[in-house]
């Protein structure tokens, strides 16, 4: 019994010692382990593709105090996906290539980017013609792209717009910046280094932002091309870059509320300069936009989405401008979006156009500059061959009225004395433009207004709602629009 209990007794430290030896190269485990975590490099952040979704640049971005970016993230899940109803689009398209002022450079291509891109958005983007307001260097005086044109239409859409609605600026011209501020200028804006006069003569970018706030509107969308050369005289061929300040005023604050979303698009990124396209006679910009628009930008559904108009912007346009002026000349387009899904917001379909029913009023034709209404019978025709009895009533009598077409441009329409009224129209003959007047009558009763144009050609029915007239019209061949009009000052 006793050697039985020598030999147990002599066991237990042979056990205590591997349980110690044990902990020991635990210990030891750990400790390398830890080292060797201390010691790996820490990883690398994966950098996050830019997407035309994240719109605003790094640069801009850093700008934004904590408490934005956290509304911003909040804000993801209310993305717009889709733009208010055609009736509610309005667009203001400006084009400048004249100015008044000798120092500054005449453009080549801005008042075919406003045409063009004023065509576009009634042919395949479903604005209603007689909401889009072309100002541009060719178009007659009360459409010319001056300061305070350009300023009074921005009035007067501040009237019309609703508020659930999408007003869309565009402009192509001469930029210019003085001591941090930027300024679009008008076509008789005055070049200076003095910023007093051109807060006098140019517009503030701040103003237009300002202007766009009045109307209320839910939805913006934007498209700038103001940096094309130096506009001052002699020095054409010098950059004239986009600056932060440009960027900063059309940056329209969603996060308190002055707008649901919008997205500007700009020709060019910062610190680089915008080029024509001189075999187009336009911008590389607006020309890729159109094209975008017109179909080049869709979808295997044929629909053109934001995110898909951007990419194609600025997949096409850089490779556009080195092909055709080489190296050493960069455009690449960019866009701010705030508010907008991208990816799902349709901004127009491939291959809708347009028919005879989306203009306002019908072009001059040669019956119509004539017309002989029955004078002796007091009485003219409708299309569905009724008879309107001419009224004498006064309430329109002597009152100017106008509507616009990207097609027909602006049209005016006199209200002259015992229900007779005038039709004008500027059109091209020869290269020259002119303007032609086609006669018809009116009628009025209350609020209600009936109008025929020449030979009962169209007729318009409508509603008068103090300094604005809407209603729908309809000519001989069966077409049918919505139109438009605006009191024109006496």
């Amino acid at each position: 019994m006793a050697s039985s209990y020598c030999r147990v007794k002599r066991r237990r430290p042979l056990t205590t010692s591997i349980i110690v030896v044990a902990l020991l190269a635990l210990t030891m485990l750990l400790a390398g382990f830890a080292v060797a975590q201390r010691n790996k490099p820490p990883p690398q952040q994966q950098q996050q593709p830019q997407t035309p979704e994240r719109g605003i640049r790094e640069e801009l971005k850093k700008q934004q105090p904590p408490e934005v970016k956290k509304q911003a993230e909040t804000r993801a899940m209310g993305l717009v996906n889709a733009l208010p109803g055609k009736s509610k689009r309005y667009a203001l398209v400006i084009g400048i290539d004249q100015y008044s002022d000798s120092q500054m450079m005449t453009l080549g291509g801005a008042t075919n980017d406003a045409r063009m891109l004023a065509d576009a958005l009634v042919r395949y983007a479903g604005f209603p013609p007689d909401q889009v307001v072309l100002l541009a260097s060719d178009q007659p005086a009360e459409r010319k792209p001056t300061r305070g044109n350009i300023l009074r239409r921005l009035s007067n859409l501040a009237a019309v717009v609703p508020k659930d609605g999408l007003l869309l600026f565009s402009f192509a011209g001469h930029g210019i910046e003085r001591n941090q501020q930027a300024f679009l200028l008008p076509s008789d804006a005055q070049v200076s280094n003095d910023v007093n006069l051109l807060e006098q003569t140019a517009i503030n970018v701040l103003q237009i932002r300002d202007w766009i706030r009045k109307t209320g509107v839910g939805q913006v969308l934007l498209m700038l091309d103001a940096c094309r050369n130096d506009p001052s005289a002699g020095r054409a061929s010098a950059d004239n870059p986009l600056t932060k300040s440009y960027t900063r005023g059309f940056d329209f604050n969603v996060r308190n509320h002055e707008v649901t979303a919008f997205a500007t698009l700009y020709a060019t990124e910062i610190g680089n300069r915008a080029y024509e396209y001189k075999e187009q006679r336009q911008g590389y910009f607006t020309w890729a936009l159109v094209e975008g628009l017109k179909g080049k930008a869709a979808n295997e559904n044929g629909e053109v989405t934001l995110s898909a108009l951007i990419k194609y912007l600025q997949d096409t346009v850089p490779r556009r401008v080195l092909f055709d002026l080489g190296q050493g000349r960069s455009q690449r387009p960019f866009a701010v979006v705030e508010g907008y899904k991208a990816n799902e917001l349709v901004l127009s379909v491939k291959g809708v156009m347009t028919t005879s029913a989306d203009s306002p009023l019908p072009a001059i034709t040669p019956d119509a500059t004539e017309p002989t209404p029955t004078e002796s019978t007091g009485t003219t025709s409708s299309p569905g061959g009724r008879e309107i009895e001419r009224q004498n009533t006064g309430d329109l009598s002597s009152t100017t009225w106008t509507g616009n077409s990207p097609e027909a441009g602006e049209y005016a329409i006199e209200f002259l004395k015992e229900g007779q009224l005038r039709y004008l129209i500027t059109v091209l003959e020869n290269g020259e433009r002119k303007q032609k007047a086609v006669k018809g009558t009116w009628r009025q009763a209350g609020d209600s207004v009936q109008i025929v144009i020449g030979n009962s050609y169209s007729v318009l029915q409508g509603k008068i709602d103090g300094a604005i007239m809407r209603g729908e019209g309809e000519n001989l061949e069966g077409a049918k629009w919505k139109w438009v009009l605006l009191k024109k000052a006496p």
